[in-house]
């Protein structure tokens, strides 16, 4: 569990990160998990290699029936990033570490990410939830503020084109990362609207090749593909995630919003939603709120579909496991 306030750089400070963390351990502690098997990194310990370390912890060793989750509260970024001819040709969606500064090296990539995520036993169970976005945006004081931070200048300029004919800047296209992916609108999830950012949790970089060579290579290696794991995002691929009041404590409304869903639902002892079923809930009250943030989930259908696992909402009560490895 990563929640990051205290950035450096004071325009980018935020509020609600911790708060989320404490919020979010206290829910997970309610349901199935033990607090030894929960590790929380704040604020100036949350570097980009504080963060990695701490994912080699969660996903390395992970066995088949074992429970992981992974939670975020705090900036993200895109970065226009180079390819094999040192040209800018993609956007790399990344997590904002404490460190951050605008360079891969400091930064927590879908690439990164994926590396470890990607060869997990299928029948483990890996839950990512990110309170942050990559749109940009930076508020003005006194209004919501937003969980995602624009690039300075010459970051900016990578992405950009100068238009002659107009006199005027505008956005570089770049070529699309996968045609055939591109074509779907499952695949404009992986890949953006732009069709060539590496979007963060995808495992985009995996899936370059075209459909047919991608099938071919797979089954000729007797491979289902890499693992994806369940991911719950705050809002939408362009959309802003804010952070909400609630009295005089700052929480992230998504993470606020879906820790009261699930309380609810236990109150009501009604059984586990599925994660289809939790995102419609959480984004109905997000709307009620007056939020302009729709949540994200992206994950197998197979999966989604099911009974969240990480609650035993039908009992009021956690069950404790000695089987599963819960992290």
């Amino acid at each position: 569990m990563i929640g990051i306030n205290e950035y450096p750089d004071p325009a980018n400070r935020l509020e609600g990160c911790v708060n989320d963390v404490f919020l979010m351990s206290s829910v997970l502690q309610e349901s199935t998990f033990k607090p030894e098997e929960i590790r929380v990194v704040l604020n100036e310990r949350a570097t980009a290699q504080g963060i990695l370390e701490r994912l080699h912890w969660l996903l390395d060793g992970t066995r088949p029936g074992d429970e992981r989750v992974l939670f975020y509260s705090g900036h993200g970024a895109q970065i226009p990033g180079y390819g094999v001819q040192d040209e800018v040709d993609h956007m790399d969606e990344c997590l904002v570490p404490y460190d951050f500064d605008w360079t891969l090296d400091k930064a927590v990539t879908d690439k990164q990410f994926s590396e470890l995520y990607s060869q997990l036993p299928y029948d483990s169970q890996f839950l990512a939830i990110f309170d942050c976005c990559h749109s940009g945006g930076m508020s003005r004081d006194g209004s919501r503020r937003v969980r995602g931070i624009s690039p300075p200048d010459d970051i900016r300029h990578r992405a950009l084109r100068w238009n002659a004919e107009l006199e005027m800047w505008e956005e570089r296209k770049f070529a699309d990362l996968n045609r055939d992916l591109a074509k779907t609108d499952q695949g404009l999830a992986f890949l953006g609207h732009n069709r060539a950012t590496y979007r963060f949790g995808r495992s985009a970089a995996l899936r370059t090749l075209a459909a047919k060579e991608y099938d071919k290579r797979r089954e000729a290696l007797g491979h289902q593909g890499p693992y994806l794991p369940v991911i719950m995002e705050a809002c939408q691929e362009s959309q802003l995630s804010y952070e909400y009041r609630h009295g005089v404590t700052s929480y992230g409304a998504y993470t606020y919003s879906l820790a009261a869903v699930l309380r609810r639902l236990r109150k009501q002892e009604k059984k586990n939603p599925t994660f289809q079923e939790l995102t419609r809930l959480v984004e109905a009250q997000l709307k009620s709120l007056k939020y302009d943030q729709i949540p994200c989930l992206l994950g197998p259908d197979a999966v989604t579909s099911q009974p969240i696992p990480i609650s035993s909402f039908n009992t009021g009560k956690a069950k404790a496991s000695t089987k599963k490895d819960k992290r």
